[in-house]
């Protein structure tokens, strides 16, 4: 009966943090759904090898999947803990080689990504084009999901389809 109620406190705990930091940062778990993975992967021009970002990766999908049709080297991002240990969870059982780490990809340097995807607010997507600038290569492609990245300009767009429900997905390169 302990352990149960430990448990029971522990996940209410990581609900209640991931909570706080998806107000405080503004930023709620969104998952990207699979049809609009599938829509992106296709459209990005992934190549074998490359490394692909993904900043607040949430339950970790696209990171595998991308990994999985293309071979490309993921890692993600992710703050919020709940969501974090269900992106660990999905690697797992998915037997992913990609790296998920706990951490603010304002703090960490994007400068070896070959490509970045991005789910992220409209004020959190300015201050990432600043970021994006200043660190990442000539040729660096980013991929953002619904919406445009103020401070850079797309090199493709891809309006919204009722019909498939694909939102408007905007390509970019460095």
């Amino acid at each position: 009966m302990e352990i149960i109620l430990a448990l029971a406190l522990i996940f209410i705990l990581l609900f209640v943090v991931t909570a706080f930091v998806s107000l405080f940062l503004k930023v709620p778990y969104v998952p990207t759904k699979k049809r609009v993975i599938q829509e992106i992967i296709k459209q990005s021009d992934l190549k074998k090898g490359q490394m692909f970002f993904d900043l607040g990766c949430g339950d970790g999908r696209m990171l595998i999947e991308a990994e999985k049709s293309k071979q490309v080297n993921p890692i993600g991002y992710e703050i919020a803990p709940l969501v974090y240990l269900s992106a660990i969870i999905r690697k797992l059982l998915s037997r992913s080689k990609a790296k998920i780490k706990f951490k603010n990809f304002f703090k960490e340097d994007l400068g070896k990504a070959d490509v970045i995807f991005c789910y992220l607010m409209p004020a959190e997507l300015a201050k990432l084009a600043k970021k994006i600038k200043k660190e990442c290569k000539k040729g660096t492609r980013v991929i953002s999901n619904t919406f445009h990245i103020q401070g850079l300009k797309p090199i493709k767009t891809i309006p919204k389809n009722e019909k498939t429900k694909i939102p408007t997905l905007y390509f970019y390169k460095i």
